[in-house]
């Protein structure tokens, strides 16, 4: 009967069937609702979680003397630097003694595409609070499980960007050039990064709490941290691990980053929200469900 329940097409009856097997649980059906998808309960995400942050530890730390002090995974948008840009992706934030690094994870072939890493010395705040995307379900809507932390910090010379271009199938060379012209085009390169370093404004690392309750039956009846608590926690390991590394005057207090307010509100995501983005998601429910 299980074999027969995972070769369902229609994802709303391969929801109902796993809540009637008892592989799931009623918030299946939320699930379904905001993302017209079911997951496989054979699949235990928090282990898929566990091993692409020490996946990603392994390769993008390269310094031995960092000290690794925590790895999470959160949303984020699709482009960075901005707080809503569609798709978004789970990506992996790992915090060391020294820096953060954001990984943009491959969940298909299990492999880091692309990460960023921040100095901790750059990090100029830590804002945390309402984190609302979407409004097409009540879930996407809920103002205390939609959460997330935008981190504020000045670009830097010891801060830097990698793509792994091993996981494109295919790379575009430019046109073969002489000696000199490798060597003009190389200082031109150096001078416009030096002097972008020099002038660029603030930027931004925006990560949205991944859901604290799943549709997947909990047989360990283990209790869940809220969306909140996560982003608190975070948050405060990240504070913590910032103020260790400034040197402050004897007698001087130091001063906190942690900042809380709305990154995007429900009634700003509403705002935002367009016709045709709902009827293009009444338009699956009416397909799948």
């Amino acid at each position: 009967m299980l074999t027969l329940a995972r070769i369902v097409n229609d994802y709303f009856s391969q929801a109902a069937i796993d809540f009637l097997l008892g592989n799931v649980s009623y918030l299946v059906f939320e699930d379904f609702e905001a993302n017209m998808m079911s997951g496989d309960p054979g699949v235990s995400m928090q282990k898929v979680r566990q091993q692409a942050i020490e996946v990603s530890q392994k390769l993008v730390v390269a310094d031995e003397t960092e000290e690794f002090i925590g790895g999470w995974t959160f949303f984020t948008p699709h482009t960075s630097n901005t707080i809503k840009s569609t798709p978004f992706e789970e990506a992996v934030l790992l915090l060391t003694d020294a820096a953060l690094y954001m990984c943009r994870f491959d969940w298909n072939i299990e492999k880091v595409s692309s990460f960023e890493r921040v100095d901790l010395r750059h990090i100029q705040g830590i804002k945390y609070g309402i984190y609302i995307t979407s409004t097409l379900s009540p879930a996407q809507a809920d103002e205390s499980r939609n959460v997330g932390l935008v981190i504020t910090y000045k670009a830097g010379t010891d801060d830097i960007t990698r793509v792994n271009t091993r996981s494109f199938s295919a790379v575009q060379l430019p046109p073969a050039e002489s000696d000199a012209q490798k060597s003009a085009t190389s200082s031109s390169l150096v001078e416009n990064l030096i002097s972008l370093q020099a002038e660029s404004p603030s930027r931004i690392l925006a990560l949205k709490a991944l859901p604290s309750r799943s549709a997947v039956s909990d047989r360990q009846d283990s209790p869940k941290m809220s969306e909140i608590g996560q982003v608190k926690g975070v948050c405060g390991e990240i504070e913590r691990t910032v103020l260790m590394g400034q040197v402050v005057e004897i007698g001087a207090e130091r001063k906190g980053i942690i900042t809380q307010g709305d990154i995007i509100s429900l009634v700003e995501a509403r705002k935002s929200t367009g016709l045709l983005e709902q009827l293009g998601h009444s338009l699956k429910k009416l397909v799948w469900a």
